[in-house]
């Protein structure tokens, strides 16, 4: 590209410290092959998905169609609280936000317990092994959060650095009608490997 003074709206200094910062544009990173399996599995999933287009008889938009998949899998969960109950119970909490207190599952783990769970699952922890969701924090609103991805299965995409080493994401198989890609941050402790 050249400096033409009849069309331009800067000064030919300003366009060439513009054009200086056009041209030195660092070079694209090279794709991992993890990068490319995850640009193959992305993919792969939604031609899984696709049966086929339809065309428009008078040039509109084509339509796609989609498969349905397998329905979800069926977990008891909790009755829902009331919100009166709910507002009862956090009464003074001022930890309230992290969904109701379970004994069984600290809401909040010591740095001690995640180096614990990341050394417990060492050992299938990498991308692309298939997982199973197996548990889920208490959520404040039942309608959001892991706990309605408990007993789908899906496949690690990508893990986490510090300060999150005790998670990764994963992309979840499609469930019923599901069309779009479903990847989340999940705790290490609600992962179980598939075989």
């Amino acid at each position: 590209m050249i400096y033409n003074p009849r069309i331009a709206t800067v000064p030919e200094t300003e366009f060439s410290e513009l054009m200086a910062i056009v041209r030195d544009q660092a070079e694209p990173r090279q794709l991992s092959d993890d990068d490319r399996w995850r640009a193959e599995y992305a993919e792969d999933q939604r031609r899984r998905r696709i049966v086929g287009h339809q065309q428009d008889l008078f040039t509109s938009t084509a339509i796609t169609h989609y498969r349905r998949s397998p329905a979800a899998p069926i977990v008891e969960r909790p009755p829902v609280e009331t919100i009166a109950a709910k507002l009862d119970r956090i009464k003074g909490d001022p930890l309230a936000t992290f969904g109701p207190l379970r004994s069984d599952r600290p809401s909040i783990l010591t740095q001690r317990q995640r180096q614990t769970i990341v050394r417990g699952a060492a050992n299938w922890l990498n991308v692309r092994q298939r997982v199973t969701v197996i548990d889920a924090p208490g959520s404040v609103d039942p309608a959001f959060g892991m706990q309605r991805y408990i007993g789908r299965h899906g496949v690690i995409w990508r893990l986490c650095g510090s300060p999150f080493t005790d998670h990764c994401y994963v992309f979840f198989d499609a469930v019923g009608a599901e069309r779009t890609a479903k990847i989340h941050m999940v705790e290490l402790r609600d992962l179980a490997p598939l075989a």
